[in-house]
């Protein structure tokens, strides 16, 4: 009888979290579209919805970050070959320089630009 139960743990899990995300998904986008339909019926400007576009220093906020992770592995490689435990070099490896990439980032690209007035997004 536990065997059954047992069986039927995962089944469940798998079921409920697929499921809450789609209704989360489905509510979401109902609520939105009655918040626009509202605005429309009222002649109001939509143009809060309007997101700005995050392209232009997205992908290259994202490549500094993740040469700097691969950096933080190979690292972490070298230091577990050298003694240290894999878990602890991986990790904080991959959490040191990968922070440090987004400092990178924000210190030379993002303020040097901001600095000269260029249109930032991000």
């Amino acid at each position: 009888m536990t065997e059954t139960i047992a069986l039927f743990i995962p089944i469940l899990g798998t079921i409920g979290t697929f499921s809450s995300l789609i209704i989360w998904i489905y509510m979401h986008y109902t609520a939105r579209h009655k918040e626009r339909m509202a605005l429309i019926e009222r002649d109001k400007d939509a143009s809060i919805f309007k997101v700005p576009s995050r392209q232009r220093h997205g992908s290259l906020k994202v490549g500094i970050v993740a040469i700097m992770i691969g950096f933080g592995i190979l690292l972490a490689n070298m230091l577990e070959g050298s003694g240290m435990d894999g878990t602890v070099a991986y990790f904080s490896m991959i959490l040191l320089f990968g922070g440090s990439g987004l400092i990178l980032f924000y210190m030379f690209i993002y303020r040097k630009r901001a600095k000269a007035g260029g249109d930032l997004v991000d």
